[in-house]
């Protein structure tokens, strides 16, 4: 690699990691993720629990002493979850008494009313009015209650005691516990932490691709408008100056990956103690936390695919800089590069689900598809290494180089073009030309 080069990557290198936004975006970055992460659970503790009180219309007389029985849990503090109380209908129909109940909900003297049908057992529909219905962990809880209520009511028809009933389905449960064979014997792995983890870097990759694929394409239509271009090509080779500049971007995405890699590498070892700090214990949540494994052969995996994938679609992307003259123009010959990888990041869920199935790894090998789709099977399977990675590796760093050549071409002459935007046979013509 000429001297040149060089020069070219290091300024394109450090004119950018020196600026405010790069320094300041690397620091942030972690944190945001943090937050999206765990932001749901931090967030909540800013909320003080309040009783809830709603009222119930029981007009088959025999669910509500037992559903109160069953939905009596208490907050922090001590104080009850709900306020129940039951509206008798004696005197006025069932639709009175929600015209009278929607009016309290909308004066907010009650939070929501039930109104549950005499037929319950027949019609099996309860209705739950409110001023909103989003708190999905409520509905379940009443829902449940008042599906085991029904259920104890048939199970008693049959002649059958429902608490026997439930203590046999209680001594049949059991604990699925997952492990992973390796080469060297089976290890511990949870399937919602792993693929929650792979889900993130994935998404990491992703985002960090096309973020730094469209600062070359900037970049290049930049020097390109400014006539900067014309100078440079007048000491350097147009190939030069598009491998310099796309490399020294992409060494400026690896630094900023690094940086975000070191910091997924300290949480996934010491996220749960965090979340413990902040007065975060749910179970589900600190199980999750101490599977998610980030190893370091991963964050190798991780680094070598943004590497290879940046090269790509970086190279492809600084082809579609030299051919236009404005962003608009590139924007829009950018929409089929940035269509192909979305699709690559949908094809990653699936592939995370079936890493070693046959349509998983040839889409791997596909170099479109292969940063984000070949190390989402890395990060699931790991410590073991699917089939096919090293071809994926192969493959892609073979189309690197083949689209690094196809490219200059293209280059070459756009870069001093201006006015019209070339059309496709002028751009084959390119191609073909020595």
């Amino acid at each position: 690699m000429s001297k040149k080069i060089f020069a070219i990557i290091w300024r394109e290198y450090v004119t950018r990691v020196r600026t405010k936004g790069f320094i300041i975006g690397t620091l942030i970055t972690p944190v945001f993720m943090a937050i999206a992460f765990g932001g749901i659970f931090i967030f909540a503790l800013l909320f003080t629990p309040e009783t809830k009180k709603i009222t119930v219309i029981d007009e088959s007389g025999q669910i509500y002493n037992k559903m109160i029985s069953m939905l009596n849990d208490t907050l922090k503090g001590g104080i009850p979850e709900y306020e129940w109380v039951l509206y008798k209908t004696d005197t006025v129909s069932a639709d009175s008494a929600a015209l009278h109940l929607q009016r309290m909900v909308m004066s907010k003297e009650i939070d929501a009313y039930l109104n549950i049908p005499e037929n319950i057992y027949t019609e099996k529909k309860v209705r739950y009015s409110a001023r909103s219905v989003s708190d999905w962990e409520e509905l379940a809880k009443i829902d449940r209650a008042i599906s085991r209520i029904v259920t104890d009511h048939y199970l008693t028809l049959k002649g059958v005691s429902p608490d026997s009933i439930r203590a046999v389905f209680e001594k049949g449960k059991i604990e699925l516990i997952t492990h992973q064979v390796t080469d060297e014997g089976e290890v511990s792995k949870g399937s919602v932490s792993s693929f929650i983890l792979t889900y993130i870097l994935a998404y990491l990759l992703f985002l960090l691709v096309m973020i730094y694929g469209q600062i070359v394409s900037r970049s290049v239509i930049e020097e390109k408008s400014q006539r900067i271009t014309e100078t440079i090509v007048s000491s350097v080779k147009p190939v030069d100056l598009l491998v310099g500049k796309v490399t020294g971007i992409c060494l400026l995405g690896l630094t900023q990956l690094f940086i975000i890699g070191l910091f997924f590498l300290l949480a996934s070892a010491y996220a749960a103690y965090g979340f413990m700090s902040f007065g975060i214990n749910s179970p589900e949540l600190m199980e999750i936390m101490n599977e998610m494994k980030f190893s370091v052969p991963v964050f190798g995996f991780l680094l070598l695919y943004f590497l290879l994938g940046f090269l790509f679609y970086a190279t492809i992307y600084a082809g579609i800089g030299s051919i236009v003259n404005t962003e608009d123009e590139a924007q829009q010959a950018q929409m089929a590069l940035i269509f192909v990888i979305i699709i690559s990041f949908f094809l990653m869920f699936s592939a995370a689900k079936a890493p070693e199935s046959t349509m998983a790894y040839w889409i791997s090998i596909v170099p479109l598809f292969s940063p984000v789709v070949g190390f989402a099977r890395v990060a699931v399977t790991d410590p073991m290494l699917p089939d096919g990675i090293i071809i994926s590796v192969i493959v892609l760093i073979l189309s690197v180089i083949g689209t690094i050549w196809l490219v200059s071409k293209i280059y070459r002459v756009g870069i001093l073009m201006y006015g019209k935007k070339p059309g496709i046979r002028e751009i084959i013509r390119w191609m073909k030309h020595n």
